[in-house]
């Protein structure tokens, strides 16, 4: 029996992970029931990153969890994020490599419907941006398989003695259509996105003395799907090291230093489950990128760490009985004139994420280096959502999410938080209060518009993605004291959705739905008459996957805006922050008298 524990939230340790240990867990898949085993180690956090670990014929999860050193991996990781490890197995002891492509109920069908399991939220959650595969000798050719067949949900795969995938396999999933493209189906391949045309990081690891590791074209399939078409270079004595140089379609949100693949050749390096290159499968290779989701098929980009490589400030201090934690972000060009007062940014993650999730995923800090600012990336305590839908459900574990309903017993003042992070940041850097604004992803682009609602004179603009004003009755911020008894103030918004998250808000406003709804509410706000459009038809301006609906006030002003992002899931990127700053927040700050100003 494997150890395992269960916890309750502590508000004086609110990110220890509540389940901890090891858990044996099945899937049913063809009508089987297979399991796995799942490992928590201490000091997990929320949104951290999952690897599926495969091993050779011949030996279990069981095997794995007792022989491998990947738990040892787990429990020494030096981030406080660390890594949730799913140790899986062949069916009887036997991978069936030579299964067809797309076998219903095959091995490949057992890893998906585990990844699928991983996706859950109940005893832990793996953010969607750090899933990754490794596997030894036929557990390598396993991984390589199941990449190729899903790819867009990997962020990285490495294989070590286990590169000879069948080329039958290989022609059959590059020539298929990806109809999973990290966080949307595109079930018409009205993009005819290929899974061969999906980039996939991968270290391709041979060891000449086992049948399955020898590369037969696997690299090379993985260099095609990352459009690397130039020679490696040496990056070690055994690694060879493949980078993509052309842009790739979607940049700034992807990275072409996270098209990567790498080739080595290393005698004997499956053996005893290639424990003496574990450290460099984990830190070396798969953490080094993730796949954010935004674009088709997800953004790769290079991992970041805020404080290790960002030099931001890390914050964790009581406030109001809850350990709270911030990370401010202060541009090296702020740093050298400390005492000239710049813009202050407010950014918001979603639920059961973080601050340092944010960070990474919206890469605000890039927007500050560019246009010398600060930004401050506060962290929600764990609670539990009221409702159920696409992204949330009741029965989850606890995770982060913002307490503006004041749903959490005893939990904390989200509006007496922000207004002491307002403070402390002000006190330790020359911050423009003119110049401050908010903004947020999701559960935080709730938060976003309670803070406009609640502190409106404190904000000159703000910038809530998917999100906008929801009514259900679990979340409706009208009704909130702060916000019934608010100040008549104007405040600028630019409200952002993506065309594939219909489920949560109408990305085509109407005089009937949410979103319409919500162009109404902040017409109001901000004095625009009448407060709901005769139609919304017209004032589209279209610029590329960007459809922008612009409202202004009498001097031009765009003080209600409204996007959509064609073929955009529930996410946000780094296209967006830069446009939020440079088409948006730089140009609004409060006057002397309270009122805002617009710079055209």
């Amino acid at each position: 029996m494997y150890q395992n524990y269960h916890r309750q939230v502590d508000p004086q340790h609110p990110f220890q992970p509540l389940y901890c240990g090891t858990f044996e867990e099945t899937v049913q898949v063809g009508g089987k029931t297979r399991r796995y085993l799942l490992y928590i180690p201490e000091g997990a956090r929320p949104s951290t990153a999952g690897v599926f670990v495969l091993p050779e014929n011949g030996k279990t999860a069981d095997d794995l969890w007792r022989e491998s050193g990947w738990r040892m991996i787990a429990d020494t990781e030096e981030t406080k994020e660390k890594l949730i490890l799913f140790f899986l197995e062949p069916e009887d002891g036997k991978w069936q490599l030579d299964e067809p492509y797309g076998k219903p109920d095959g091995d490949v069908a057992y890893i998906d419907a585990v990844y699928l399991a991983g996706t859950q939220r109940l005893k832990f959650c793996v953010h969607e941006s750090k899933f990754y595969l490794t596997g030894c000798r036929e557990g390598g050719v396993m991984a390589n398989m199941a990449a190729m067949y899903n790819p867009a949900v990997w962020a990285g795969v490495a294989s070590v003695g286990g590169s000879a995938v069948q080329e039958d396999y290989r022609k059959a999933a590059a020539a298929d259509f990806c109809t999973n493209l990290d966080g949307f189906v595109d079930e018409t391949h009205r993009l005819g996105l290929k899974k061969g045309e999906i980039p996939m990081p991968a270290w391709v690891i041979d060891d000449p003395e086992v049948p399955t590791g020898t590369d037969n074209g696997t690299a090379a399939y993985w260099r095609a799907s990352c459009g690397i078409t130039e020679d490696g270079h040496q990056t070690a004595p055994d690694v060879l090291e493949y980078v993509r140089t052309e842009e790739p379609p979607y940049a700034p949100n992807q990275q072409k230093q996270a098209f990567r693949v790498c080739t080595s050749t290393i005698a004997g390096a499956s053996a005893d489950y290639a424990n003496l290159l574990l450290r460099r499968l984990w830190k070396g290779f798969l953490y080094r990128q993730r796949r954010w989701m935004s674009g088709p098929g997800g953004d790769l980009r290079v991992t970041k760490d805020p404080v290790a490589d960002l030099g931001m400030e890390y914050h964790y201090e009581e406030i109001g009985g809850w350990m709270r934690e911030w990370y401010v972000y202060v541009p090296e060009q702020v740093k050298a004139q400390p005492e000239k007062p710049v813009p202050l940014v407010f950014a918001m993650h979603g639920y059961t994420c973080a601050g340092e999730i944010y960070a990474g995923n919206t890469e605000w800090y890039k927007v500050a280096d560019k246009h010398g600012f600060i930004v401050v990336h506060p962290s929600a305590t764990p609670g539990q959502m009221l409702m159920s839908n696409q992204a949330c459900d009741p029965d989850n574990v606890p995770l982060p999410a913002w307490n503006f309903m004041h749903n959490a017993p005893d939990g904390p003042d989200e509006l007496e938080f922000f207004r002491t992070l307002l403070e402390k940041t002000c006190a330790a850097h020359a911050v423009d209060r003119s110049r401050v604004y908010a903004t947020g992803h999701s559960h935080g682009s709730v938060m976003t518009q309670v803070l406009a609602m609640a502190m409106s004179e404190v904000f000159a603009a703000v910038a809530p993605c998917s999100g906008i004003v929801f009514q259900m009755p679990d979340m409706n911020i009208r009704a909130l004291p702060e916000v019934v008894g608010r100040k008549d103030v104007p405040l600028p918004i630019w409200m952002f959705g993506g065309e594939q998250e219909a489920w949560l808000l109408p990305n085509k406003p109407t005089a009937d739905n949410e979103t319409g709804d919500s162009l109404r509410i902040w017409r109001g706000i901000n004095h625009i008459e009448p407060a709901m459009p005769e139609e919304f038809e017209t004032g589209w301006t279209v610029h590329g996957r960007w459809n922008d609906l612009t409202y202004r006030r009498a001097d031009g002003a765009p003080v209600v805006n409204f996007t959509w992002v064609d073929y955009m899931p529930h996410a946000t990127m780094t296209e967006m922050s830069f446009r939020i700053w440079e088409e948006f927040f730089s140009r609004f700050q409060r006057g002397a008298d309270g009122t805002v100003v617009y710079h055209s």
